[in-house]
């Protein structure tokens, strides 16, 4: 069970002929979830801001289980995703209060009550040093994203099980629920290592559900993904977003204040 755990913590035209001359040759329409997937994504570019809220677990299916609470607010701009948060971790009965920023440079981490060179509050996490740090920013799903819940919403890998309108906190969405096949997610993944995790999860036996909601302008209010073993959830990760649009603050701390990685007391 060593192996799951680590892996848990990213229409056919039928043309007849009539006798006259060929029409030329069409692009096959997209699929309903190829629809989706586009619109949610330009809906996300187009507002660029957002607070969010996530909550996660993750299990070995025994007695070893992670959870997370987060809270901040993201921007969506061409080069990627940056965000300001503040996360809980509680794993074997003790908790980590932690705030991050990320940014396009990198991760920059506080810690509370972990020792700091004098006068130093945050430390930075380039892309290849994130270690620990990137893992738990993967609890959000494949791409390592705040709100990459919805990278399960891929028409090379899911399809949709159900659709229907509902109310969430007042707003009128339309619900979409997802069966996702992780052998095929595995081949829409580039990072290496989210590929090899969601091979074994088909190994296993994995099945991932995901679910998303979103208004009548494809912006996305809640999303979420399970991944059930045996009938039990082993990992599930649910998103909620609100202030789309509105103005948030991604700041990296002050320089005086941050020490690189490698430099943090062991």
């Amino acid at each position: 069970m060593r192996r799951l755990l680590l892996a848990l913590v990213p229409f056919a035209l039928v043309a007849c002929s009539s006798g006259e001359a060929a029409a030329p040759p069409t692009t096959p329409p997209k699929g309903d979830l190829a629809v989706l997937a586009e619109h949610v994504e330009q809906r996300r570019s187009d507002l660029k801001t957002a607070r969010f809220h996530t909550e996660g677990f993750a299990s070995d299916g025994d007695a070893t289980e992670v959870r997370s609470i987060v809270d901040g607010v993201l921007r969506h701009d061409p080069d990627g995703v940056t965000a300001a948060m503040r996360m809980r971790v509680t794993t074997g009965g003790q908790t980590r209060d932690m705030d991050l920023v990320v940014a396009r440079d990198g991760l920059y981490v506080h810690v509370e009550g972990a020792p700091m060179p004098e006068g130093k509050k945050w430390g930075f996490y380039s892309p290849q040093s994130g270690g620990e740090v990137d893992a738990l920013l993967r609890g959000f799903g494949p791409s390592g994203k705040v709100g990459a819940e919805l990278d399960y919403v891929q028409p090379r890998a899911a399809l949709i099980a159900n659709r229907a309108g509902e109310q969430l906190d007042g707003v009128p969405t339309t619900r979409y629920e997802l069966v996702v096949d992780p052998m095929k997610m595995a081949k829409a993944i580039e990072d290496p290592d989210i590929q090899l995790q969601h091979t074994q999860l088909a190994e296993y036996g994995v099945t991932i559900r995901a679910t998303a909601w979103v208004d009548d302008t494809s912006a996305p209010l809640k999303a979420e993904y399970r991944f059930e073993l045996n009938g039990k959830v082993v990992k599930q990760s649910t998103t909620r977003f609100s202030g789309w649009g509105e103005p948030v603050d991604v700041t990296a701390p002050p320089a005086a204040e941050v020490v690189p990685a490698d430099q943090l007391p062991k």
